[in-house]
């Protein structure tokens, strides 16, 4: 594999391989190989199989000399490397070479390690030992050297899987021992040839709560724990035996248990613990992440400390809420509404009489309460009993408890909440007994915003694991512009520390030291890696000064530096005169977890940092920051950072399935087009000749302007650009091979070559679709029939063209008019040239869209009435974009009733099938905004296309590159989009002629943008691109289908109806 590769993709291409790759953390889907071995990453199949240093079987990396090193691992134990005696490595030097070439040798080294060394005993995880024994690369975070590529042990999977789900309603620590208990007895099962577990992982009621975690059972409250574990074996009965019994012991301790045992159902039940990243969304992503290893049998006391420090930050902020009323509250004039008696003047003195004087002993009495409890949760019940009745705290429960627990301290019952430290119920439920009436409303809406305002810096430890293993991830949510917050979450951390140390655990499992744990390492855990390096790379070429702690080059947190979200709150004049804060709002969430880039179009890591959805919400955020920065310190927002605005805004190709994945529901194809919104009403988006054309013949509806303008585009523009790409091939060809590494805008003479690297359509129908059938007249609606096998009553579709299948593919709308012939409807087409207003707000242009939809929806009302004699049920689209835009229009209200439809799946429901085809095998391209709804758009196609030789049709992935206009008013970007596209091209076309086969290799889709991008791959593929619809009426209706068709229809076919 090499580095960049994301982990993801490794573990699909693995699985469907029929194997199983291990190293699976909860950042698969934005984590890449050189990070998993640079940390030696794990997850929750390293209680199975180890984590990436159990599995790696060699890797290659650049030493800081720029020498190739090769490490290989001799003699694998293909187990967990700390059960080997000794464990082997071959480390092999060779100078770099010419491209193609390659170096021999020219020094070997060999290391013996013990295998116990690898690990702290007794614990399935520990990446604390950044030396280990001088083995480069592995765990080192980089400090070594760049790591390049690997090669994997990998796994099969166990015939048999079940995955239970365990949720627990009692306190934590009652819960616990369940993880001893499970693994003990599945570990003890596995040797004797039965199940196996392979996986099992934790969430507390912070992290249930954040996820939105549905319980599965009737008890109808949130489990204070919840469990997923797979249990796997080739053994389907042994694997249901230890389900089974799994769960009972659950039951044992005040749970129940669930179990899923299909693939979907198994999924669903994975689905919460990979939203764990959702802790933080109320501190807009920002979070001290930690994770430490604590021995199994230890988790208890683990959860317990944690407890313990959560219940003291609680109370702390709890006091400093009850100062900061008490300050309120000693305020010579309070807030006071209209009294009841609106009619009498009564004044404040008198309104208020002693209420304030009670609600200041209120808070007194209660200050007393809380604080007791903070400074003696050590004290024994039973010496408390007189202090707690002295504060007004019920004792009837006491001598039942000591009874049942007589070594109990004020913390045990603290902690399971029989004795409550409530805002709600000890403070506001009283302060709204004093203050009752109309008259008082400020002032407890005031006490609220009070409580809200201190809450924000409350500091709280929520935790979830990886139970097999006993890795615990420690986190801490915090405000990043909060420093008090920011001062006691450190000091949180610092006790997590060290109550993980005094439990024999280790400070981490998965995260590494980085900056924020070098701290908390001794000397004598540091020493022999400094010596390591300052060795290794004296002058510090890789990641200087991280992980010495060397006064003389600090690595700690001291020079650590974060987007501070926060900010964006503040009142701003930009902020208040333009979208600005809106897009700020909109992106404010994101919790940084990279579950966007797998389905990111523009994804391509190679290219530069804005190829990313989250490094474009990173950058969106401090352009946000240096905006609001400059209109506070009146400088005036920089033309600079307008066109790097400008230039986030472009790498998007508005596809929205960024917002599928993730846990918070950012859809960065809306935040793109309100940034280019933004650019236009602020007058500052930059001229562009590509996207001004396209949005001209998009934006006409004369005919004679349309008409004109494609000539224009087709007869010139297309043919120029084709003739261009013959000229300057050897250029072209260069640049798409490797496209190099960008930074903003290309000078133009590169953009001409980026523009002309791939050849547009050619041989493109004359004339538009309504041109051919003498439709154009925006006052006439067509209703086009078959005279002769329809009826008044025949079935009436409202078929809606869009610009793509209209204007500039005439031949897809033209396909789509002669099918639904074909399948004896009647088709009604709307008045002229009409636009959905999709592109328009692609591009942001929010008042043209909007205007154009209004106009729309009002003229298709004006169509229902004057056709209401049809009985329209079905609109029919052709485009993906047409059928998202017109789901805004609101149909059911033109046509009551109604659906929309893509024309494939409309003619799957007439049984229409093209089937036998012979000669030719294909490939599906699935375009960003699909059209097929109704199921996995693979399905409808196989089910519609059949071949003679029963070839099924594979779905080709990743985008096209054209994206509306992307292709021409930002070709560099769609350059680096098209590098992708094209090795999937290349391998999809390889696969279907790997058996011999010499026929037509034809690529289909259901776009008129992607139809002309994927024109542009038939040289590098030897493909062709179609529409499915176009490929269904040529060899149903015949390869003269179209002009066949135009004549009938312009031979008494069409109605036409004066709107």
């Amino acid at each position: 594999t090499g580095a960049g590769v994301v982990t993801k993709r490794v573990s699909d291409a693995a699985d469907k391989a029929g194997f199983v790759f291990a190293v699976d953390p909860t950042s698969a889907e934005a984590s890449c190989i050189g990070g998993n071995i640079a940390m030696n990453a794990g997850g929750k199949k390293a209680v199975l199989w180890g984590t990436a240093l159990d599995n790696l079987a060699s890797w290659r990396m650049v030493d800081p000399n720029g020498d190739w090193l090769e490490v290989t691992r001799i003699g694998h134990n293909l187990g967990k490397i700390h059960d080997a005696p000794v464990a082997t490595f071959k480390l092999e030097w060779t100078h770099p070479a010419d491209k193609g070439k390659s170096n021999k040798p020219f020094k070997t080294e060999y290391l013996e390690i013990e295998g116990r060394v690898f690990r702290k005993e007794g614990l399935g995880k520990d990446v604390t030992d950044k030396f280990l024994a001088g083995l480069p690369g592995i765990q080192k975070e980089g400090t070594d050297g760049l790591i390049t590529s690997a090669r994997w042990i990998l796994h099969k999977m166990p015939k048999f899987a079940r995955t239970v789900c365990l949720e627990f309603f009692g306190q934590a620590r009652d819960a616990i021992p369940s993880i001893v208990e499970i693994k003990d007895y599945l570990d003890a099962e596995a040797k004797n040839g039965g199940a196996i577990l392979a996986g099992l992982e934790h969430l507390d009621e912070r992290y249930l709560r954040a996820v939105g975690y549905a319980t599965k059972s009737k008890r109808g409250v949130l489990p204070k724990m919840a469990l997923f574990g797979d249990i796997v074996g080739d053994d389907e009965d042994a694997v249901a035996r230890a389900a089974s019994e799994v769960i009972r012991m659950a039951n044992t301790r005040v749970g129940e248990g669930f179990v899923a045992v299909s693939p979907e159902a198994r999924k669903k039940f994975w689905l919460d613990r990979a939203r764990t990243a959702a802790i933080a969304k109320h501190t807009n992503a920002f979070k001290i992440n930690e994770d430490v290893v604590i021995p199994l049998n230890r988790m208890g006391e683990y959860t317990d400390g944690i407890e313990r420090i959560n219940i003291e930050l609680s109370i702390k902020n709890k006091l400093q809420f009850l100062g900061e009323l008490r300050g309120f509250f000693a305020l010579p004039h309070l807030p006071l509404g209209k009294s009841e008696d609106a009619d009498a003047e009564i004044p404040a003195e008198e309104l208020l009489g002693d209420r304030v004087a009670q609600a200041v002993q209120l808070i007194e009495l209660t200050h007393a309460r809380w604080t007791y409890l903070l400074e003696n949760l050590d004290k024994p019940l039973r010496d408390a009993r007189d202090e707690l009745a002295a504060l007004q705290v019920s004792t009837t429960w006491l001598d039942e408890r000591l009874q049942r627990q007589p070594d109990a301290i004020v913390f045990n019952v603290v902690q399971d909440r029989t004795i409550r430290v409530s805002w709600k119920a000890e403070v506001r439920a009283q302060l709204r007994q004093i203050f009752n009436g109309a008259a008082f409303k400020l002032i407890l809406d005031e006490c609220s915003a009070i409580h809200k305002r201190v809450l924000r810096g409350r500091v709280f430890v929520a935790l979830h694991m990886h139970a097999g293993d006993g890795n615990v991830h420690t986190n801490l949510p915090v405000n990043s512009d909060h420093y008090e917050m920011l001062q006691d979450a450190h000091a949180a951390v610092a006790r997590i520390m060290t109550l993980a140390r005094s439990l024999n655990g280790v400070i981490s499992g998965e995260h590494g030291i980085g900056i924020t744990k070098l701290e908390f390492l001794t000397e004598d855990e540091i020493r022999d890696f400094r010596d390591y390096k300052k060795r290794v790379d004296p002058e510090g070429r890789f990641n200087k000064g991280k992980l010495l702690n060397d006064p003389d080059m600090p690595s700690d947190l001291r020079n650590a530096y974060t987007p501070s979200f926060g900010l964006m709150g503040h009142e701003s004049l930009i902020m208040q005169q333009s979208d600005i804060g809106a897009i700020a709002n909109s992106v404010k969430d994101c919790l940084r977890c990279g579950k966007c880039k797998p389905v990111c179009a523009t994804h391509v890591p190679r290219a530069n940092l804005l190829y990313s959805p989250r490094n474009k919400i990173l950058a969106t955020s401090l352009l946000v920051e240096a905006f609001l920065y400059e209109e506070q310190t009146r400088r005036g927002v920089s033309i600079k950072h307008w066109e790097e605005f400008e230039d986030v805004a472009d790498h998007c190709t508005v596809c929205h399935k960024c917002v599928t994945p993730c846990p918070v529901d950012i859809d960065f194809g809306n935040v793109s087009m309100n940034m280019r919104n933004l650019l236009r009403k602020m007058d500052k988006k930059s001229f562009n000749p590509g996207t001004t054309a396209a949005m001209f013949f998009l934006n006409a509806t004369d005919p004679a302007t349309i008409n004109a303008t494609r000539a224009a585009m087709t007869g010139l523009g297309y043919k120029a650009q084709r003739l261009a790409n013959d000229v300057l091939k050897k250029f072209a060809k260069k640049q798409t091979k490797a496209p190099p590494a960008t930074h903003g805008k290309p000078p133009v003479k590169e953009q001409v070559i980026h523009f002309i690297n791939k050849k547009m359509p050619g041989n493109l129908p004359k004339k538009t679709a309504r041109a051919l059938l003498d439709i154009e007249d925006d006052k006439v609606v067509p209703i086009i029939r078959d005279p002769k096998t329809t009826t008044a009553d025949t079935e009436a579709v409202f078929y809606f063209p869009g610009c793509g299948s209209e204007r500039l593919f005439s031949q897809v709308g033209l396909a789509t008019q002669a099918m639904l012939w074909h399948v004896g409807v009647q088709t009604v087409l709307p008045p002229g040239y009409l636009c959905c207003g999709y592109p328009q707000r692609g591009s942001g242009q929010y008042d043209k869209a909007e205007k154009m939809m209004t106009d729309n929806r009002v003229l298709f009302h004006r169509v229902a009435n004057t056709l209401n004699y049809l009985d329209i049920k079905t609109v029919v689209v052709s485009c993906g974009t047409c059928y998202d835009q017109l789901e805004t229009y609101e149909f059911e209200k033109i046509f009551p009733g109604c659906r929309i439809i893509d024309i494939h799946e409309y003619l799957l429901e007439k049984g229409v099938k093209l089937e036998g085809v012979g000669g030719v095998r294909y490939m599906y391209h699935d375009p960003c905004h699909s059209p097929m709804k109704q199921q996995d758009p693979l399905k409808t196609v196989n089910a519609l296309i059949t071949t003679v030789d029963g070839q099924k049709v594979e779905k080709n992935e990743r985008c096209c590159g054209e994206s509306g206009t992307l292709g021409v008013s930002r070709p560099d970007i769609s350059t680096q989009i098209r590098f992708r596209k094209e090795e999937e091209m290349r391998k999809g076309a390889d696969k279907l002629r790997a058996d011999g086969f010499n026929g037509d290799v034809k690529i289909l889709t259901s776009c008129p943008s992607c139809f002309q991008g994927l024109e542009r791959y038939n040289e590098d593929a030897g493909t062709k691109a179609d529409y499915i619809v176009v490929e269904m009426a040529k060899y149903l209706l015949g390869e003269n289908w179209m002009p066949d068709y135009v004549a009938k229809a312009n031979a008494g076919g069409i109605e036409r109806v004066l709107v």
